[in-house]
């Protein structure tokens, strides 16, 4: 289990202790949508340079807090997810992950619209036309699909973090190619 919130201790320690917080998933399962529709595209950063996208992923995979793909159950909690903890599983084996530069310019933008357009965002319920947020800068995609029937409400600092530890912690270094965070409650997944 990851709290993103403690991110730099947690990284401290793997930088010093050489080991991989997250499960190695052999067969990484498919992630991709069925079929997706687009609502709305813009760019954000600094220099408008990452691309997002917001749209409608029908028929994709829910993932269960242990990687395992699942149903989905109708929850009641709370809609805001910032900061909640999240299990991070690495797909295997190492080869045709992203550059991790361009996850940073990826997480560089998510802190610059922190500071400028607001920390949190909402995320639309499941099966609405934007219950998925996608955002790519040259070979790094990293995506917040909502799992809930309810929008929900994260945060742009804790998705810019887990972008830098998926891309830091899912890489050839550590034999994978990507991965991705399933809440623990099963709501939401970060890939």
């Amino acid at each position: 289990m990851q709290l993103f919130s403690l991110l730099p201790l947690v990284a401290s320690f793997l930088a010093t202790s050489g080991a991989s917080a997250a499960g190695l998933i052999s067969s990484p399962p498919t992630t991709e949508c069925a079929t997706e529709t687009v609502a709305h595209e813009s760019f954000i950063g600094e220099d408008k340079n990452v691309k997002v996208t917001y749209s409608h992923c029908q028929g994709a995979p829910h993932f269960a807090a242990n990687g395992a793909v699942v149903g989905l159950d109708k929850r009641q909690a709370s809609p805001n997810v910032c900061g909640a903890p999240c299990n991070t599983f690495c797909f295997s084996p190492s080869g045709g992950g992203p550059a991790e530069s361009d996850c940073t310019v990826i997480a560089d933008a998510l802190l610059y619209d922190s500071q400028n357009t607001g920390v949190l965002f909402n995320i639309t319920a499941a099966g609405t036309a934007t219950d998925k947020i996608t955002m790519t800068y040259q070979s790094c995609t990293t995506y917040f699909l909502n799992q809930d029937f309810n929008t929900l409400v994260y945060c742009r600092t804790e998705w810019s973090n887990l972008v830098n530890f998926l891309a830091s912690d899912c890489n050839a270094a550590n034999n994978a190619h990507g991965g991705l965070c399933v809440a623990n409650d099963q709501r939401w997944y970060v890939q």
